[in-house]
């Protein structure tokens, strides 16, 4: 994706400003809001929420009540996640992917209390 469609869809994400609905995370408690199903919608990335709730969901020593996860993908399609508990911390959690099909170059998001929810909906 050039970088003009990705940030159409980052301007398009922006538009989301709290939620009308939650969205359950199946086999986990977490959910997510209207801007995280407009992410999942536009870049085809249910893996990406589906795995880390999950993850948070039996990795009990990293659920905390504050969590940055942020995706870099690289020009040859792999990918790093991170969570954090604050931008500006080292790591909590770190994953490297062989391959993505996730459509940003950078994408970052927050966990807080269970919830997914983008940086505006904050």
């Amino acid at each position: 994706m050039n970088e003009t469609e990705q940030k159409q869809i980052k301007e398009e994400l922006s538009l989301n400003c709290g939620t009308e609905q939650y969205f359950k995370i199946p086999f986990s408690s977490f959910v997510y809001t209207d801007g995280i199903n407009n992410l999942i919608d536009k870049c085809k990335c249910w893996w990406l929420i589906s795995d880390f709730g999950i993850l948070l969901e039996c990795e009990k020593n990293l659920n905390k009540d504050f969590l940055v996860l942020t995706i870099e993908v690289n020009k040859d399609k792999t990918a790093v996640i991170t969570l954090k508990e604050d931008s500006d911390l080292k790591p909590i959690y770190s994953k490297k992917l062989d391959y993505t099909d996730f459509s940003l170059s950078k994408f970052e998001f927050y966990i807080i209390n269970k919830v997914m929810l983008l940086t505006n909906e904050y």
